[in-house]
């Protein structure tokens, strides 16, 4: 009987290990979703306009507008805007990637990107 209540325990343990694992990686792909999010809003308050971006990014096809930016002890994010050679040259992708780091080593990071399109 004690060895059938020590497997059901072990097998509880385990379980609920497993679970919070899971629930720590899902709090920490938020916090890094969440700061992403914040980071393009950053890039929006900018305002900044295709042709300053471009002059700004001379050959480059890639361009670093906000470096990395702390929000908190954890969390942080960095802008950055690539430049598109399709049909319409005059469009380009903001790309706004949130971090999640302890001590230094990036344990999530999520990106969000959005298609902006430069006035004539």
């Amino acid at each position: 009987m004690a060895l059938v209540i020590g497997a059901i325990a072990l097998f509880l343990y385990s379980a609920v290990n497993l679970d919070m694992q899971i629930a720590g990686n899902n709090r920490r792909t938020t916090q890094a979703k969440i700061s992403a999010t914040s980071g393009m809003s950053h890039f929006s308050a900018l305002n900044l306009n295709y042709a300053s971006l471009r002059e700004r990014a001379g050959d480059l096809q890639t361009l670093q507008i906000i470096p990395e930016t702390e929000l908190g002890d954890m969390t942080s994010y960095e802008v950055k805007v690539h430049f598109c050679c399709r049909l319409n040259e005059r469009q380009y992708i903001v790309e706004s990637i949130g971090y999640y780091k302890k001590r230094g080593k990036i344990l999530s990071q999520y990106p969000v990107r959005a298609l902006y399109q430069g006035s004539e």
